[in-house]
């Protein structure tokens, strides 16, 4: 009895497990932590080798939400160039923090804008966390929280926007209106457009012969509008509707799918704000603030929702309801049109 009394208090214990331990660089780490810590890291290949920058790159062109638009692709492709010739095509392993801010120094020495480095560092942090996604490569972007000296520091001071500046802002554009950008600052007067949508729109999203004529903001190959609220149809009067009829005929007459076809080119936002802002310089007015003025005209009605003058403008709401998260139809054209009647300039 005593015997087999022993053997089943012998069977009850638990199993002693064997923990071999394994020294690398004379840390102590657990042969099974190790052992899944290579599987994974060994599962990263791609076509039997570890993936690098390019690969990042590529996953980017073709899985991101803007790939198909051709100024996209141009600038994810300057970004990893510029980054490709100070760094070389790294593996993804390799990259840390150091490597972004060697391009961040670079680029200032270059004597590149605060704005224009951040926006080239952005394309590669972002590249690296879509990449980390379909690699399945659990890690945090090396290159997050990059701080770049004298950033935000070169804004210049808007200059108040008073009825009386808006007016003559308009009198020297109705000068002599036959160049593209004024007739597209007309049309930016009473919609509060972003520059780049009217240069950026083709002639069919003109849409005049309708009871509310309107200009619609959608994405096409030189335009991609990013959040939801960006797409959108704005009312046409006034002043705006006569430009942006001038700017139909025009695009009729060269043969062009383009609103602007002068603009309508990689590049040719700026170049037509760089041409406006030098036309209205001598009244310290920017291309920019036709939409701070639409904006200021609206608040000084004190009675116009905000999700209403968004929808207008193409803001995005940071504390959207889910009253205005929900519907199928949006605000209507009739809507916008009543808004834009009593802030007309």
């Amino acid at each position: 009895m005593n015997s087999k009394n022993e053997i089943s208090i012998l069977n009850l214990e638990p199993e002693v497990q064997i923990r071999r331990i394994i020294k690398v660089r004379d840390v102590e780490f657990e042969e099974e932590f190790l052992s899944e810590l290579l599987s994974n890291y060994f599962s990263r290949k791609i076509n039997g080798e570890f993936p690098k920058l390019s690969d990042a790159l590529n996953i980017y062109l073709n899985e991101s939400h803007s790939s198909g638009t051709y100024k996209f692709q141009i600038d994810a492709i300057n970004a990893f160039n510029n980054f490709v010739n100070l760094n070389g095509n790294l593996y993804l392993y390799e990259l840390r923090h150091i490597h972004i801010c060697n391009l961040r120094d670079h680029l200032l020495q270059q004597d590149l804008k605060p704005v224009t480095v951040r926006k080239q560092t952005a394309i590669l942090n972002a590249m690296l966390n879509l990449a980390f996604k379909h690699l399945d490569i659990n890690r945090l972007s090396p290159f997050r929280g990059l701080r770049i000296a004298g950033e935000g520091r070169e804004r210049r001071p808007m200059r108040t926007i008073t009825p009386e500046l808006i007016q003559e802002v308009k009198k020297k554009l109705l000068f002599k209106p036959k160049q593209p950008y004024k007739l597209i600052g007309l049309m930016q007067l009473n919609t509060g457009m972003r520059l780049s949508e009217p240069v950026f729109a083709k002639r069919e999203d003109c849409v005049l012969d309708h009871p509310i004529p309107h200009i619609w903001i959608r994405r096409n190959e030189l335009s991609d509008r990013k959040t939801k609220s960006s797409i959108r149809a704005i009312p046409l009067i006034g002043i705006s509707l006569w430009a942006a009829g001038r700017l139909v005929e025009l695009a009729k007459e060269q043969g062009s799918e383009w609103l602007t076809p002068s603009y309508a080119h990689l590049g040719g936002n700026s170049s037509c704000s760089a041409i406006m802002n030098k036309y209205l310089a001598e009244l310290e007015f920017r291309s920019h603030m036709f939409r701070h003025a639409l904006i200021d005209r609206m608040k000084a009605q004190n009675n116009i929702s905000i999700p209403l003058a968004e929808s207008i403008t193409g803001h995005a709401s940071r504390f959207a309801s889910e009253f205005q998260t929900y519907g199928t139809i949006g605000y209507t054209l009739e809507q916008k049109l009543d808004v834009l009647k009593r802030i007309e300039i």
